[in-house]
This record gives C-alpha cells, structure tokens and sequence, in this order.
C-alpha cells in the first residue's frame, strides 16, 4: 500500500520551508481545491482533500505543533487521526477570537477552515454568517444564517438573527416569517416581540 504524503508533501513545499511558503502553498491549494468550485462526487473528494490541507497547514503554521510533528517524522511514528469535528471546534475559536481583534482576513480563512471540517455544524454557519454581516457581506451572510435554520430549527436566536439581518437587507416579507418562527421557539424573548412591531410597522397599515 502506498505512503500517506506528509504534511509538507501535501502542501508542496519543502521541510525546511518557512512560515510565509508554507502560508502561500495554503492559500493557493485552498482557492483550487475549495469544495465550492466542484459539483456532485467531486465536490466529496474535493472536501477530503481539502480538510486534509487544511490540517496540514495547521500543524505547519504553528511553530510548537510544527515541531512536535517534525519529531514524528523523524521517528517514523504516526501521527494520531484528527477528528475533524473538534478540529473544525477550535478552528471557529481562532476564527472568532481573531475577528474580535479586527484581524478580518485571517478570520475569514479559520471561518471557511472550520465550514469546511464541519460543513454541518449549524453553530458554525452562524458565526459565519454574523461575521459576514459585520463585513458587509449581507448576501453571502442571510445564505449563512438560513443554512443555520435549516441545520438546527429548534434554535430561536437563529431565526431572530436571520430576521434582523433581512429586515437590515430591506426584505421584509422574509424577516416576518423568520421572526414570527423566532416567536414561536422563544415566547418569553422581548427582543422577537420588538422586532416583530418594527415589521409591521415597515409593512405599514395593510399588513
């Protein structure tokens, strides 16, 4: 059976590479292997692959894990499998840890590293989707936040955050339906009953 590629041969680059290679083979792997770009069984191995640089370039990034694998390596030990679901966990932390500090391209790469370890996680869709907002991506954003309702229906503050981010986009009609379900899974929450009267009053009389 063949050897698995290391994490150096996975990005391309050499083991003596340094960390703005090794950030450059990322990025470059990342926009031609995004699982977006394919389509039906592509789009499967498209994530395989895709994870696993991701992985990579998460081990090789960190200079503490960079070489506590070196050292693997050179013992011939295998390194343990990742789980990708706590993998994609800790990814969203640096992610939101990241955007909180304003770092907003860096943000936006852990929160697409995460999306695509756990592409159903509904926590994680909503978090990207919240940072979208904040960005201004409203489209890419309400896309987030309504993947997040579809993932996890029982979640009122999603359907509250999906109302106010259409109702912010100038769509109403949708923010009322999000709102009045916002309603139903959360009866006791001020907030959905605030929004709901500025609904209609943006709807006006006939509504």
């Amino acid at each position: 059976m063949a050897r698995e590629p290391n994490f150096y041969e996975v990005l391309g680059v050499r083991r003596e590479a340094s960390i703005e290679e090794i950030r450059a083979a990322f990025r470059r792997l990342a926009r031609e292997l995004h699982p977006d770009r394919f389509q039906g069984p592509e789009k499967k191995q498209a994530e395989e692959r895709f994870q696993r640089i991701t992985q990579a370039f998460n081990v090789l990034s960190n200079p503490e894990t960079r070489a506590r694998y070196d050292r693997t390596l050179e013992t011939a030990t295998p390194i343990g499998p990742v789980d990708p679901k706590e993998l994609a966990k800790a990814l969203l932390a640096k992610a939101v840890a990241l955007a909180k500090q304003g770092d907003i391209g860096q943000a936006h790469d852990y929160f697409q590293q995460a999306e695509a370890h756990d592409p159903s996680s509904a926590r994680i869709q909503h978090q990207f989707g919240l940072f979208l907002a904040q960005t201004g991506k409203l489209d890419q954003a309400l896309r987030k936040l309504e993947k997040a309702c579809t993932l996890d229906p029982l979640n009122g503050n999603y359907f509250l955050d999906c109302a106010r981010l259409f109702l912010r986009a100038g769509m109403v009609l949708r923010a009322s339906r999000f709102a009045e379900q916002a309603a139903q899974l959360l009866p006791d929450e001020p907030s959905v009953q605030t929004l709901l009267g500025e609904i209609r009053m943006m709807r006006g009389p006939k509504a």
